[in-house]
């Protein structure tokens, strides 16, 4: 089996607004086609430890599987199995860092100083292993969002992932009867051109633009190096009947990249907001 970064090539990846990748069929079809028909059923997600309260029944909410759970999970197929322990490998470390060093180094220059050399790094498994024997610690969760019952509404407005977090992908397994819209990734930037306005690791949508729309659809991949640019968030989702279904994959390090607290939005910023939804209110009233 070949990893979702094996066709991948460092002239594929995209600059702006951040440094990602886009790879439509990203596997073999045969492939990608058995992992859709054993992908594990949202009961067996639901099993999740994270998952703890969430009513099954709530619209276009998040459940989720970590590798840690479905390598210790006898009812996860073997095939399941060995994608997500592919996933979490040193070898596929060594795909992205091949892929996006150059990109890494850019934005954290002194990034072997402080967590390691480019081809020494040692990957690990999060939940399973600790930054004391592994330099980044990668995950390969089974995801999925819940149909959509009741009033369309966004799943997550822009935001970046949290500072420990090197890169984030996500890999689309759209169910081919599913003709929703929405659930896409959007890509955007800071309309100053440089991070300002956020409220912990989210940014309202007055201080940023939307650049790029990547649509969810079947046996694509989006992946992207993590940093205080990495604005992205998730499009509204029509009414469905089908689950939104996907592979999160993540690496994490021992300390964070970056502090949000500097961007945080400030006094000034919260009131004039304040005032732009007061005046909006007002708008409506007359109408």
């Amino acid at each position: 089996m070949k990893t979702l970064l094996s066709k991948v090539k460092t002239s594929d990846i995209f600059i702006e607004p951040f440094p990602h990748i886009i790879v439509k069929d990203a596997l073999e079809e045969e492939l990608f086609l058995k992992l859709v028909s054993e992908f594990p059923s949202i009961s067996t997600i639901n099993k999740g430890i994270e998952n703890q309260g969430i009513d099954l029944l709530s619209s276009n909410v998040r459940i989720h599987y970590l590798a840690k759970e479905v390598l210790s999970d006898d009812t996860i197929t073997p095939l399941w199995k060995k994608f997500i322990a592919l996933h979490t490998s040193n070898s596929f470390l060594h795909e992205f860092i091949y892929l996006f060093k150059e990109h890494i180094l850019q934005i954290y220059p002194h990034f072997e100083k402080e967590y390691g050399f480019f081809e020494t790094l040692i990957s690990g498994i999060r939940k399973i292993d600790t930054c004391v024997m592994a330099d980044v610690l990668l995950d390969a969760i089974i995801s999925i969002n819940t149909p959509v019952f009741n009033k369309p509404n966004s799943i997550r407005q822009a935001h970046v992932d949290l500072p420990d977090k090197l890169f984030a992908g996500l890999f689309y397994m759209r169910d081919p009867q599913d003709k929703s819209t929405g659930g896409d990734l959007e890509l955007y930037r800071f309309k100053k051109g440089k991070p300002y306005g956020f409220k912990n690791c989210e940014v309202d949508d007055l201080y940023v633009e939307r650049v790029k729309t990547i649509r969810y659809g079947q046996n694509v991949l989006v992946l992207f190096l993590n940093s205080t640019y990495s604005l992205h968030g998730v499009s509204v989702r029509s009414l469905t009947e089908y689950p939104r279904y996907f592979v999160n994959l993540l690496g994490e390090v021992r300390k964070p990249l970056f502090d949000p607290l500097k961007y945080q939005e400030s006094l000034q910023m919260k009131f004039f907001k304040k005032l732009k939804k007061q005046r909006v209110s007002r708008e409506l009233t007359k109408t």
